[in-house]
């Protein structure tokens, strides 16, 4: 139980940190704070690692692409793998990783 009391206030403390240094940023920039700045933010300030946004992106195209087991994996590979300049394998590796077991 604490394990878990300590992390949450760890989030706590995260959120309202990355928060305030949103606000600050954007009444520095003259910008008004929305939703994709708040991510732009986070991914510039380097929180996100690019491996984990390049992941999830490929995992969510490929199951908007090809929802069901319809022979269709092949080609919806090669397809993301030419949109997003990585290699077949590498895409490969990334639907493999994340099999839910």
């Amino acid at each position: 139980m604490g394990n878990e009391l300590n992390r949450k206030q760890i989030l706590d403390l995260f959120e309202d940190q990355l928060f305030v240094s949103y606000e600050d940023y954007c009444k520095k920039h003259e910008i008004r704070p929305d939703y994709k700045g708040l991510i732009t933010y986070i991914i510039d300030q380097e929180l996100i690692h690019p491996s984990v946004i390049q992941k999830y992106t490929v995992l969510k195209e490929f199951t908007a692409r090809c929802p069901s087991d319809r022979g269709q994996k092949t080609q919806t590979v090669e397809a993301l793998a030419d949109r997003f300049n990585l290699s077949s394998r590498t895409i490969w590796s990334i639907l493999k990783s994340n099999v839910k077991k």
